[in-house]
């Protein structure tokens, strides 16, 4: 992985789940969220433990950038 990953959020407001999308894949998250802010932190923390993004800048998943759509 690059050490400056592109991760995007896209969340669904109506069923209240969240994809992930990174370096060109596509990663449906496994549970619903209440809200959009909670799909980012499960997007962060799932991109650090699963996607390796350990490695990287971020020093927790918390620093991970996720960009909303």
């Amino acid at each position: 992985m690059s050490e400056q990953s592109n991760i995007q959020l896209h969340f669904d407001v109506l069923s209240c789940r969240a994809m992930l999308s990174c370096e060109g894949r596509d990663y449906v998250l496994p549970d619903t969220y209440p809200t959009k802010e909670a799909a980012a932190a499960a997007a962060k923390t799932f991109a650090w433990e699963q996607l390796g993004l350990k490695s990287g800048r971020a020093a927790k998943p918390s620093d991970l950038p996720v960009f909303q759509r």
